[in-house]
């Protein structure tokens, strides 16, 4: 029997002001390679299941599991997990420089060392998204904001996460800008098989698109999940 590439027991979050449940015991698993898109009411949870499985904010409660193996919560297994849960927001964040700058940026930390950036691969994924040939030397603070996800996510993607949790990459763009997002993204699965994502949108035809299930989340809750196009299984 596959081992889900990440899964957790009763993994709760609160509020840190006031004690507030914001994700209710959840219990989640997500197998190599899959496509998962979230849908939800705003306040639902989603954004809160995200920031805490990735442990952006540590679970107030409940077990985490990468590959079958306990998550612990020492600032070693922090930093490891994070480095192989990958989380991108919903706005772009970048350095001030170049493309290039942004994308060596990953290198100089002490876990990258031993890797080598490849400008020549991140070039030839940026010209099959149909950018210029010295894309990487233009500065960010030129860049539109479906130019500065698209750098943000190679940025991540260059470094080949198992899984990468993604929260509304596209609400604030363009339709083509969106497109482009989904059209990189898809490159990069077709290319890494077992790498799996979880997928955040309101858009009901970009969650047909994206995910090949869908888990639904209300008032704190995973509800229930629906393969696509097949019955829906609810949570106990």
């Amino acid at each position: 029997m596959s081992v889900p590439v990440l899964s957790g027991e009763r993994v709760c979050q609160r509020a840190h002001d006031d004690g507030r449940v914001l994700l209710q015991d959840t219990d989640f698993q997500l197998m190599a390679g899959a496509r998962v898109a979230i849908s939800g009411a705003s306040g639902a949870g989603k954004s809160v299941f995200l920031r805490t499985i990735s442990l952006l904010d540590l679970p107030a409660a409940g077990k985490l599991f990468r590959h079958g193996k306990p998550v612990h919560l020492d600032a070693h297994s922090i930093s490891e997990h994070r480095s192989q849960i990958a989380y991108i927001s919903q706005k772009a964040v970048l350095v001030p420089g170049t493309i290039r700058d942004n994308l060596q940026l990953p290198y100089t930390l002490k876990r990258y060392a031993q890797q080598k950036f490849n400008p020549e691969y991140a070039q030839h994924v940026f010209s099959d998204l149909g950018k210029e040939k010295n894309f990487l030397e233009r500065d960010t603070a030129d860049l539109s904001g479906g130019e500065a996800q698209l750098v943000c996510l190679m940025r991540v993607l260059q470094l080949n996460p198992p899984v990468l949790l993604l929260d509304e990459p596209t609400a604030s763009l363009d339709e083509t800008s969106a497109h482009f997002v989904q059209k990189l993204l898809n490159q990069w699965q077709s290319e890494n098989p077992e790498a799996a994502y979880l997928w955040i949108s309101h858009s009901e035809q970009q969650v047909q698109e994206v995910g090949d299930e869908v888990w639904y989340f209300d008032a704190g809750k995973l509800t229930h999940t629906k393969q696509l196009h097949q019955e829906e299984h609810y949570a106990s």
